[in-house]
């Protein structure tokens, strides 16, 4: 995972915060995806969590948010020294949204299966990887910009595939062990 926040980071802008706040301070469950980066930062004592209020947060964030998705599920708020994320569930989909202090969107993480993917983008992958299944897909969409983090497998290796105005490439390349 280190490597996709890296490639996030670089190709977008949008990063893991370094100072982490909770609203609650009860654990999170670390096999969820979605919290397993934060889980490790909270293991390698690089943060530690704390609450704090829904009041402390940019009004102007929390309007963008519950316009843009009013319908969102169990949203969950994190406050960080640049800003804000809020981490929810929007028609199975899994997204964080990044904003900064000011309450402006810094970038949206959303997170789905190959069923989800847009059909040019899922045939482009499948077509040049015919052999493999498409497990995970990350699109993150910044400066109305999306690009695609694709993590595929077959019988004995993984891979990982960026996608974006530019083309495909595979970032990472991973043996299965046996």
């Amino acid at each position: 995972w280190l490597a996709v926040v890296v490639t996030i980071w670089l190709f977008t802008g949008c990063f893991v915060p370094s100072s982490i706040t909770t609203i609650n301070d009860t654990p999170k469950n670390p096999a969820r995806t979605d919290d397993k980066i934060i889980a490790d930062m909270r293991d390698r004592g690089l943060s530690k969590a704390k609450p704090f209020y829904l009041n402390e947060i940019s009004s102007k964030a929390m309007r963008s948010f519950v316009s843009s998705y009013w319908d969102a599920t169990d949203p969950k708020w994190v406050k960080y020294s640049g800003g804000y994320v809020v981490y929810f569930l929007r028609d199975n989909i899994r997204y964080k949204v990044y904003y900064t202090t000011d309450g402006d969107v810094q970038c949206t993480i959303r997170q789905f299966t190959a069923e989800g993917m847009p059909r040019d983008i899922r045939q482009m992958v499948e077509s040049a990887y015919a052999d493999f299944s498409i497990f995970l897909v990350l699109a993150v969409t910044s400066m109305e910009k999306t690009r695609y983090l694709v993590k595929i497998e077959d019988h004995d290796s993984f891979k990982e595939i960026k996608i974006d105005d530019k083309g495909m490439v595979v970032t990472n390349s991973f043996k299965k062990s046996n």
